[in-house]
């Protein structure tokens, strides 16, 4: 358990709440709420009561971009409160604090209750959240270095008979030594009942993706100028990353995959000091950040002139990802979409070679609900962002993998990347 700080404050949030019922209806479907007055929240600047905070720079977050779809975010997890039935909800599980706050920080939590919002973070960013969290209404801001021991000393659990968490974000220890700071109240597993909540993106969420992906695309334009036979995996990787933030990325969602040869039979390899040859595919599967929102895409190349069993494959690859992509509708199942791709292949005659999932969702975190697998079944919501990866592997002897993101509307799926339908040559 983290060490107690010496100092603990508590901040007021006194932002007015925003009509709910408006922001539902824009944000349920993306293609009616594309617009930059729906991701904009001005924060009111007067003091709702007497001695209210004023630390917040008003200024500052007066224009700052709110997605509107976070409202409702909210509605649904204190339906589910209430369905559950629970007093209040707490969310430790960063990607998830930080879609409903903007934190962007490494240690946050979010209590919420039916009416009231407690977020809680250590020392370190006291000055940042400032303005680094949405001025959400009735939202009190905590800075502490043990929140459990906090939530009972300053009677923030007061009123709170059953408090549920994330248990499939929580080890089970962890849990247990929970309850007994925070007995009596009740500690409840409500296990991924608030992450299907993120997973439709709104607009300016939808805006950083789209970012992050054009940025991507023009990074693996240019690593294919910059490749030389003779360099290694990890040059290779370290120009990829070091391009990438000239760009303009922030960092990586995930550490870079730069394989060469033989080694693209590994579909999660890690990049090596082997040299690169004439000959040789070259596999890149990497991502790019805007505003904390990534992408994930593959792409493969060939060192000079490739095998016609290499085209063919590249071409079965490319094939099975548009077949999906075809396919895509809001409220498939994921085990159905995994199909389409998946036969195509074993039409193709490789069904052996393809082991993993067909795919995943992709914003804050690299690897998000949706996961469309053909090992269980879950549903494709509208609104979301999918990476779209099959792939055909050979032991020992080479692999290619194609990764495309696109965004599920109502009308099918808009790609935000396109991989290339033939397999590129560098010479």
């Amino acid at each position: 358990m983290a060490k107690k700080a010496t100092k603990e404050t508590t901040k007021k949030s006194t932002a007015k709440a925003a009509p709910k019922k408006a922001a539902a209806k824009k944000e349920a479907a993306p293609k009616k709420a594309a617009t930059k007055k729906a991701d904009t929240k001005k924060v009111s600047t007067k003091k709702e009561k007497s001695g209210a905070d004023n630390s917040i720079d008003r200024e500052l977050m007066t224009f700052t971009p709110y997605p509107e779809l976070n409202d409702m975010r909210l509605e649904q997890v204190r339906f589910m409160i209430s369905d559950q039935k629970l007093d209040a909800m707490i969310v430790t599980h960063m990607p998830t604090v930080r879609y409903l706050t903007k934190f962007s920080g490494s240690n946050g939590a979010l209590l919420i209750t039916p009416t009231d919002l407690h977020f809680f973070t250590d020392d370190r960013y006291e000055e940042s959240v400032k303005t680094d969290l949405y001025d959400l209404p009735n939202m009190t801001v905590h800075i502490t270095r043990d929140v459990w021991q906090y939530m009972v000393d300053a009677k923030v659990l007061a009123k709170i008979k059953n408090l549920g968490f994330e248990s499939d974000r929580i080890a089970y220890t962890e849990a247990v030594d929970i309850r007994n700071v925070i007995r009596p109240v009740k500690f409840k597993p409500a296990p991924k009942e608030v992450e299907p909540f993120t997973m439709p993106k709104a607009p300016v969420e939808l805006d950083h993706i789209k970012a992050a992906c054009k940025i991507a695309e023009s990074v693996y334009e240019t690593m294919k100028k910059k490749v030389k036979v003779g360099m290694t995996e990890i040059e290779l990787q370290s120009e990829l990353i070091y391009e990438a933030r000239k760009q303009g990325s922030e960092g990586e969602p995930f550490n870079p995959i730069v394989l060469a040869g033989e080694r693209t039979s590994m579909p999660h390899g890690r990049p090596s000091h082997r040299k690169i040859k004439k000959g040789d595919l070259i596999l890149l599967d990497f991502g790019t950040m805007i505003e904390g929102f990534g992408c994930d895409i593959t792409r493969v190349f060939c060192m000079g002139k490739p095998t016609k069993e290499q085209e063919n494959v590249y071409k079965v690859v490319h094939e099975a990802k548009q077949k999906a992509i075809d396919n895509l509708r809001p409220g498939i199942n994921g085990k159905i979409l995994d199909e389409y791709a998946r036969k195509h292949i074993e039409k193709a005659g490789y069904g052996e070679n393809f082991k993993h999932s067909l795919g995943h969702g992709i914003g804050v975190a690299a690897h998000e609900m949706p996961f469309i697998t053909f090992r269980k079944e879950e549903n494709v919501p509208v609104g979301v962002v999918l990476a779209i990866e099959p792939g055909i592997y050979f032991e020992g002897k080479w692999g290619i993998r194609l990764e495309d993101n696109v965004h599920v509307t109502f009308d099918g799926a808009v790609p935000f990347t396109n991989a290339p339908a033939e397999l590129p040559v560098v010479k």
